[in-house]
């Protein structure tokens, strides 16, 4: 005997209905009838993230790496609730928003994007533009002095076996960022070179920019060095 049962339920004040199938059992010493319940209650819930690659519930932490590169998120099963959907940050350098869920015939939630039900985003605060400002000072103060600046970090206007003297006059004290692309970071250095034995010898004020952007694993996420700092690539451009 098979049947078909309608729950009502409230979740945060939001009534819904469920639909679920039940089967007969062995009555209990004959007289009092059991029921299966044979449709599960719970709902799935998929969560994807833009930088975040774990979030917890309670207690309970959870990867949301996906699947497959063709799908959103990765779906994780809810019975119905109130919950809320705490992203772990990787690293310092990282913030992100909880996201409260009421899970009911499907889900409810206010910080959606994309086709998944819970997308968490990254942000980047500032601890990320000073360690990015600290990694372009390095590179600069590296190639600002003789032979230094015959590195293969270093740019070739202040390369060459014709210079024979070269010192930072301007270095970058804050960098700019891209409001499309926050991990990214440039500022200006001016080097003072001097050369011997070309057709334009002399001293004379090279001005370049000086690049650093944040590196990525292949989830997206920021990627760190053995000591905790930002994995950048460092590098000069006219």
């Amino acid at each position: 005997d098979t049947r078909m049962v309608t729950a009502t339920m409230q979740v945060n004040g939001e009534r819904f209905t469920h639909a679920f199938r039940v089967t007969s059992d062995e009555a209990t010493m004959g007289v009092l009838d059991n029921w299966k319940i044979r449709d599960s209650l719970a709902v799935p819930v998929t969560v994807d993230g833009d930088g975040i690659d774990q979030f917890s519930v309670g207690e309970t932490k959870a990867s949301i790496d996906k699947a497959s590169f063709f799908m959103e998120g990765r779906s994780f099963l809810f019975y119905p609730g109130a919950y809320n959907f705490t992203p772990v940050v990787p690293n310092e350098y990282v913030d992100a928003t909880p996201v409260p869920v009421s899970v009911l015939d499907e889900v409810h939630t206010r910080n959606s994007d994309g086709s998944s039900d819970v997308t968490f985003k990254a942000t980047y605060n500032d601890k990320l533009e000073a360690a990015a400002l600290e990694a372009a000072q390095a590179l600069v103060e590296s190639c600002g002095t003789y032979p230094g600046n015959q590195g293969d970090d270093c740019s070739s206007l202040i390369q060459g076996q014709s210079v024979t003297a070269i010192s930072i006059k301007e270095k970058p004290t804050s960098l700019d960022s891209y409001s499309f692309d926050p991990t990214s970071f440039s500022g200006s250095v001016t080097y003072t070179v001097t050369t011997e034995g070309t057709l334009f010898a002399g001293t004379r004020d090279v001005g370049l920019t000086v690049k650093v952007d944040a590196r990525f694993d292949d989830d997206g996420v920021l990627k760190v060095t053995a000591d905790g700092k930002p994995d950048f690539k460092v590098s000069f451009a006219y």
